[in-house]
């Protein structure tokens, strides 16, 4: 599936052929003007003379800012496609924003190194990192762990009390759910045995599940959970977390020019310096990012499967 955008100007804009790998929404920010009104092209496949070359992304007027799908599509283009038109001014250069429907879509565009800047989770950024030479930019200020939320009037106060329970949890490959399952381990806790465990597309999937009392808790993040809280105004109580790791993170791909990638750095970690940045982060109740270092998610190396 592809987004195009339809603009003031009544031209609509697409996202190039060769970009077109799998299933991506995308959504093209130019001169500051978005409308919300979509369409949606649906692509049962694609032809293999379709698919890009390194030398055609290399050359491509367009840079691609990919987001992992933790949030359902309608919010990541709240949060994010104004995040793609702040770097596009940065840069000069228009960037479309690009997810997809779920994490094993998402991560097989990665894998075909589709995405110029990308917005990932830990344990991805470790893999395109390793074998594709990702760069990192920035992480977010504070570390990502899994967040156990449940209801206010839950009895459940911590990952040991879920023996019995229903856990729901977005993606099999989420990182938080990689470490909600590692903190079960070290309790002692069976996945499937011990604790009734189901998966969700998203962390507002997720949380839904437990508002509508089809599970006793959640496995989420601390920037999902505020999400979630602020747009469907609830409150969950969180009550427990599992090991922290450095948080998910802007990449961006070695063909991208040096220069550009400087200017899209430095614009990230500015954010909390102007007010255009801070509407930026309060649209996703993200907290500042801070610079990063390969080296720094040597943690996550040490956890993978």
């Amino acid at each position: 599936m592809i987004w195009t955008s339809l603009h003031a100007t009544g031209q609509i804009t697409m996202v190039p052929p060769y970009r077109q790998i799998g299933e991506i929404p995308a959504t093209l920010w130019k001169e500051g003007i978005m409308s919300r009104i979509a369409a949606i092209i649906t692509m049962a496949c694609l032809c293999l003379g379709n698919s890009a070359t390194a030398d055609q992304l290399r050359a491509a007027p367009e840079y691609v800012l990919g987001v992992f799908p933790h949030l359902a599509p309608r919010d990541i283009e709240e949060v994010y496609a104004p995040i793609a038109h702040d770097l596009s001014q940065q840069v000069g250069k228009p960037v479309i924003l690009a997810s997809s429907t779920s994490f094993e879509r998402f991560s097989n565009n990665l894998d075909l190194q589709m995405y110029d800047i990308a917005m990932v989770q830990p344990f991805d950024y470790i893999r395109i990192a390793d074998q594709f030479g990702y760069i990192p930019l920035a992480t977010r200020e504070e570390k990502l762990s899994a967040v156990l939320v449940v209801r206010d009037d839950s009895t459940v106060e911590g990952f040991k009390d879920l023996r019995g329970r229903h856990l729901a949890m977005p993606d099999e490959t989420a990182a938080v759910t990689l470490l909600a399952l590692a903190r079960l381990r070290e309790l002692g806790l069976s996945s499937g045995l011990d604790v009734h465990i189901t998966y969700h597309r998203s962390h507002i999937s997720c949380m839904q599940q437990v508002m509508i009392k089809e599970a006793d808790a959640c496995a989420s993040a601390a920037p999902a959970v505020r999400f979630f809280e602020r747009r469907m105004n609830v409150s969950l109580k969180a009550v427990d977390t599992s090991q922290e790791i450095p948080h998910t993170l802007f990449a961006i791909h070695p063909r991208v020019p040096a220069e550009h990638r400087e200017l899209i750095r430095s614009r990230i970690l500015a954010w909390p310096d102007s007010d255009s940045g801070k509407a930026i982060l309060s649209r996703g109740q993200l907290t500042p990012f801070i610079a990063i270092r390969d080296k720094d998610y040597d943690i996550v190396r040490s956890m993978r499967p």
